[in-house]
């Protein structure tokens, strides 16, 4: 069995957990900067995001010297979370569910009165304006418009969007204010799995542990959410 076998099947172990994983090694991005019995450690470059999975203390020291110049991780593991923030001097963590959707078909669209489609360019700064949660500036928004970011429109107005992120995941999930619980954000959510399916992406993302309306819409939807939690430091 070759490395690389060696890394699928560690990971395939627990698929839901280690989709992000799996997805930045799917498009062939990800380098392996360490694996072993007891876990796994990845980069891609692209997003500079450092992959950690550790089994034990052992597994986890062995990976600290390889993360030199780590800007931002995500750990699959909560027990080294404290461990990680520490040694590199983060400020920041985030602790998730991941979320995924498991099924070979897409999910079936839901009504909301309105239409989705395909964002150009010429809306990078109208999303950009409007994106709570905004980092990156407007160069980043383009870059998730590249990707694929798909608009809700009502009556002709713009009602929200949503986009990946450049490691794969699903995010960027925005609904305006005077649309919101119209059933905007579960066609946004339904309808970028769809497309992630039919570019042949894994369609997951991680949502925050204490957002119970983002969980209740992954739900319904019929996203799977992990038992475990993991977490983001930057």
């Amino acid at each position: 069995m070759s490395w690389k076998d060696k890394v699928l099947a560690r990971l395939g172990e627990n698929r839901l957990l280690y989709l992000d994983m799996l997805e930045v090694l799917r498009r062939g991005t990800a380098q392996v900067a360490w694996a072993g019995e007891d876990g796994v450690l990845l980069y891609d470059p692209p997003s500079e995001v450092w992959f950690v999975d550790a089994r034990t203390s052992a597994a986890l020291e062995e990976m600290l010297p390889r993360m030199e110049g780590c800007t931002i991780l995500t750990g699959h593991q909560l027990w080294y979370k404290d461990r990680l923030a520490a040694h590199f001097g983060f400020q920041t963590e985030q602790i998730c569910y991941q979320s995924a959707w498991l099924e070979g078909e897409p999910p079936a669209p839901s009504p909301f009165g309105g239409t989705l489609r395909r964002l150009d360019l010429s809306w990078a700064p109208w999303a950009e304006e409007h994106y709570s949660h905004s980092f990156g500036g407007l160069p980043y928004m383009e870059d998730a418009i590249r990707r694929g970011m798909l608009g809700a429109f009502v009556a002709g107005e713009p009602a929200g969007f949503v986009g990946t992120h450049v490691e794969g995941s699903i995010g960027m999930l925005e609904v305006l204010p005077p649309f919101r619980r119209q059933g905007v954000g579960e066609a946004l959510l339904r309808g970028m799995v769809a497309l992630c399916l039919a570019e042949g992406k894994h369609p997951y993302g991680q949502v925050f542990a204490d957002n119970l309306p983002s969980l209740a819409l992954q739900r319904r939807v019929g996203m799977a959410l992990s038992r475990e939690l993991l977490f983001w430091l930057f």
